[in-house]
């Protein structure tokens, strides 16, 4: 008699598992775009020097966009904040000659 509450279990949980996966949406690089309150998730990524893969990670869209707003991105753990992988974090730099002298002509590069 202990497969009836483990087969009333197992029909339960196959039961509810489409409606919980039915209201999220998976993507390679989420942005955040549709339902702020709607969850998205970004399948599993290679760990940097291993063979094995990272979580799947799941955020609200509200999440992904603040993510991107702020050019960063979840690490392949799925545990840390990182800069934006795809190198649009990296600002221009604007760099110019300051302070030449007139018997060197040498000067400090200075970039802002």
């Amino acid at each position: 008699m202990v497969f009836k509450p483990l087969l009333l279990t197992a029909f339960l949980a196959a039961s509810l598992l489409p409606a919980l996966a039915a209201d999220r949406v998976r993507s390679r690089w989420p942005d955040g775009t549709g339902d702020p309150d709607g969850t998205t998730c970004r399948p599993p990524m290679p760990l940097p020097q291993s063979r094995m893969q990272g979580p799947e990670v799941c955020k609200l869209n509200s999440e992904w966009a603040l993510l991107r707003k702020n050019k960063e991105d979840i690490s392949a753990n799925g545990k840390e904040i990182i800069p934006d992988p795809r190198g649009s974090n990296i600002a221009p730099m604007n760099c110019s000659v300051v302070g030449t002298g007139a018997s060197t002509g040498a000067g400090m590069v200075v970039c802002r």
